[in-house]
């Protein structure tokens, strides 16, 4: 493991043919336990992008424990102070979102109430306009007849003086 260090430390540049005639390369997969963070690999052939689980990105020399993220394709520090300072960063987003969650239940749980306000008060005021047509309906039929027996009073007046 030592030595593997040192030879990753040693390769600078990854895309050139080192003094022993072969490119240097490295492997990394995810950072579960007994996948490989990273590995040196040896190979006459060049390779110009990064191959899952193949990677020509040259590690920064400042990681000590290097693993390549695959979604960003940048090497990163994977020793145990880096993850848990990455555990507790998720744990407050986890507690974050929770307060949201119980927020938006809560704002939902305001609405849904107001809402059935709103669908009772339209219930009154569509049985107040079942009332008040009707009403009108009453008051509409009882001015009509009186409205044509004026209008063939009015004519039976005109025509008398004829």
């Amino acid at each position: 493991m030592a030595e593997e260090q040192t030879q990753t430390q040693e390769v600078k540049d990854t895309n050139i043919k080192q003094e022993d005639g072969m490119y240097h390369y490295y492997i990394s997969t995810a950072t579960r336990g007994g996948d490989i963070t990273c590995q040196a690999f040896i190979t006459d052939k060049k390779l110009e992008n990064n191959l899952y689980p193949i990677v020509v990105t040259p590690i920064d020399s400042s990681l000590e424990n290097p693993v390549f993220n695959w979604t960003t394709l940048t090497w990163v520090e994977v020793d145990a102070a880096t993850l848990n300072a990455k555990i507790a960063s998720v744990i407050e987003d986890v507690q974050a979102l929770t307060k949201s969650v119980t927020t938006i239940q809560t704002q939902n749980q305001e609405t849904t109430k107001e809402n059935a306000q709103i669908t009772k008060t339209l219930d009154g005021l569509n049985a107040n306009m079942g009332a008040l047509t009707s009403m009108m309906s009453m008051i509409s039929s009882k001015l009509t007849p009186t409205a044509s027996s004026a209008t063939t009073a009015a004519t039976t007046n005109e025509g008398g003086q004829n």
